[in-house]
């Protein structure tokens, strides 16, 4: 069993690190400019060329890196544009795009805020993403003793606000006093709506009692549904924070939270933040009480949903009852898809549960569903292992 399971977590190790990196978005360049404004990020594009030899350097050694992925992911909405095809030939015209790769680092508003031109290895991509991320200190120092000298002035604080935000200082305070000097007609205006709603970024934000009181200009300016993402990711950073910091109360405003803003699903993603909190912090009796639930509840046909549980089960549970429990489940997941994952996840279940007859029969069975398109490498690994277990020898074909 332990020579199986560490075949198995090499094996994932190697998969996970192949699906790690750098997370791209998907969606068009005005779609990545309100997804920047709702995750208050700015918008690392890569611009490249198909026929670019350093691009796909980059592409294939870089970007895939997770001191690569860990960084930008954290810190930038990500985008991969082609400069000769669709929306990039007219974002090439935009930015003055004239070599490849170009590396542009680029505000919810669209403008540059700093680019390069030219290939770069992990390291020195990283540090130059880090300098977005560095105000001018002299310049800091003045707007700080503007402001300390009684400055008010609605620009000033706008970029005093977004450095102190820029180096993780407490902007609550600046926030309040911002916004209280704001008239009605003033709150809604563009620049403000834009501000505020890329400035609340927390469950204790001033912006949020704003963004509810006046919703319906926010939605008109930013678009339906992105007072949901934005509230949505404001609850899963806090669930985050839960189980980084293993604390049920930071889950628990997290959770009432939702509960007093009810973005879209609300209640769906209560569910999942408390299951992945107890998943994450190892509390796998609450685990397992709180993900049968959300399976029933949010789930039902969803077999993949089902399989990535019941592999967790496998990998964490010892507890027989919860294992058989899983069994079941991936019993009805054949039923309504049988494909080879679902019958080597079973397969895995029914090798802990040592039956290992019926595992036999099983991982037989994925290898068929297999065919020859598929690689079986993980289904071999089982099935060397449960041949041993039942003294037998696989005959050569």
């Amino acid at each position: 069993m332990k020579n199986l399971i560490h075949a198995l977590l090499l094996i994932l190790s190697i998969q996970l690190c192949s699906a790690q990196g750098v997370d791209f978005f998907h969606g068009s360049f005005e779609e990545a400019k309100l997804e920047a404004k709702v995750q208050g990020k700015l918008i690392f594009m890569d611009a490249y060329a198909v026929w670019c030899g350093p691009c796909k350097m980059m592409t294939n050694n870089v970007f895939p890196q997770d001191k690569v992925g860990d960084f930008f992911n954290k810190h930038f909405i990500n985008m991969k544009v082609d400069m000769e095809k669709g929306e990039g030939v007219d974002l090439r015209r935009q930015y003055g795009v004239s070599a490849y790769p170009t590396l542009l680092l680029i505000d919810a508003e669209g403008a540059v805020v700093q680019q390069i031109k030219g290939a770069r290895g992990a390291d020195a991509l990283i540090e130059w993403a880090k300098k977005a991320n560095r105000p001018n200190p002299m310049l800091t120092k003045k707007m700080q003793e503007k402001y300390d000298n009684g400055d008010r002035d609605a620009s000033l604080m706008r970029d005093l606000i977004k450095v102190k935000a820029s180096l993780k200082e407490n902007i609550d305070t600046l926030m309040q006093e911002y916004i209280a000097n704001l008239s009605p007609e003033e709150i809604v205006a563009r620049e403000n709506t834009d501000f505020v709603f890329e400035q609340t970024n927390s469950i204790y934000s001033p912006g949020l009692k704003v963004m509810k009181e006046y919703a319906r200009y926010f939605t008109d300016i930013l678009g339906e549904g992105s007072m949901d993402r934005k509230i949505s990711g404001i609850a899963r950073t806090a669930a985050n924070n839960a189980v980084k910091n293993k604390n049920k109360e930071e889950l628990g405003a997290a959770i009432v939270f939702l509960k007093q803003y009810k973005p879209k699903n609300y209640k769906e993603l209560s569910s999942e933040l408390e299951v992945n909190f107890f998943g994450k912090t190892e509390d796998w009796k609450s685990y397992d009480k709180l993900v049968t639930k959300h399976l029933a509840k949010y789930k039902k046909g969803d077999d993949k949903a089902y399989r990535d549980v019941s592999w967790n089960y496998y990998m964490k549970i010892s507890n027989v009852a919860s294992l058989w429990k899983a069994e079941k489940w991936m019993q009805n997941n054949i039923k309504l898809n049988n494909t080879y994952e679902n019958n080597l996840t079973q397969a895995y279940l029914l090798y802990k549960l040592e039956v290992y007859s019926e595992a036999e029969d099983a991982v037989n069975y994925a290898i068929i569903l297999a065919g020859e398109e598929k690689k079986t490498k993980n289904a071999q690994i089982l099935k060397d292992q449960i041949l041993k277990k039942l003294n037998k020898t696989e005959i050569p074909q």
